[in-house]
């Protein structure tokens, strides 16, 4: 009777639970994280949520790891922009081929087949989301997770009757690709934002690859970040304590990028030096 008492509750809760938008870095063999410096962020998770501490001048990377032993395509939206093509985040775009058993790191915009511009968190005001006017996203780093469709050949069906479809057995069709915002919620910490900064060296190469269902991804991945004060204030309360102000290090000016040759991310208006620390 306990356990039938206990699978009651379960089912009555997991309606509020969908309707909270829990998410999560991790699910099943899938899993983001932020590094920097070669080291992965911590991850607090709060409410449902995973949450990581940055600091304003630090440049991260996002790493997808892929431990299933099917390739995945993995779509990649920070603050509600694409990273490939820098507008607004949705499942048709896109996305990284990963192979199995292995992982991946994504270290900027691409602006072009063998660059990127370096995410920096930055003041929300400085970030590529609001100077592209798309600020109420900043503080999202999404990825939705599509296996590679595994071709077997299929047995020989056998004869059957004919069969009438009853109107009453239609099914519904399929939800469009919406952007990342639409399962993920509006960012809600609003400290630090993601910047588009300088330009690094990143080659990439294209492939074949199809997805095993086009709309619905396996797995939809979020990790939201914002510095010490905006975590705190979200309830995270172990880290409300006071601490010594941090200032990154400086960095050499770096060279003037060049305009992108396709579809790829477009700097921001004013990029130049990409901010004070450089």
């Amino acid at each position: 009777m306990k356990t039938w008492r206990y699978l009651v509750v379960f089912w009555l809760l997991w309606p509020a639970a969908c309707a909270h938008g829990w998410e999560s870095n991790r699910r099943g063999a899938y899993e983001v994280s932020l590094v920097v410096n070669g080291v992965e962020l911590p991850v607090y998770h709060h409410r449902g949520r995973a949450f990581v501490e940055g600091w304003r001048g630090q440049r991260y990377v996002v790493r997808i790891h892929n431990r299933s032993p099917r390739r995945i395509e993995a779509v990649v939206s920070v603050d509600g922009r694409d990273v490939i093509d820098g507008r607004a985040a949705s499942l048709s775009k896109r996305g990284y081929v990963i192979q199995p058993w292995s992982s991946a790191d994504i270290d900027g915009f691409r602006t072009s087949m063998d660059r990127v511009a370096a995410f920096r968190f930055s003041d929300v005001e400085d970030s590529y989301a609001a100077r592209m006017g798309s600020n109420w996203t900043v503080g999202v780093v999404a990825v939705a997770v599509f296996p590679e469709r595994v071709y077997r050949p299929r047995p020989r069906p056998l004869p059957r009757p004919p069969y009438y479809l009853d109107r009453s057995e239609e099914k519904s069709a399929a939800p469009r690709a919406g952007a990342a915002g639409e399962y993920y919620g509006r960012g809600s910490s609003r400290n630090l934002g993601t910047e588009f900064a300088e330009p690094r060296w990143s080659p990439v190469s294209e492939t074949r690859f199809v997805r095993q269902d086009y709309t619905r991804p396996a797995a939809r991945l979020a990790i939201r970040y914002d510095d010490r004060d905006g975590l705190c204030n979200l309830g995270l309360s172990f880290l409300c304590h006071p601490y010594p102000p941090v200032y990154p290090p400086s960095w050499p000016p770096a060279y003037p990028p060049e305009p992108p040759p396709g579809p790829f991310a477009e700097p921001p208006p004013g990029w130049e030096h990409f901010s004070r620390w450089y």
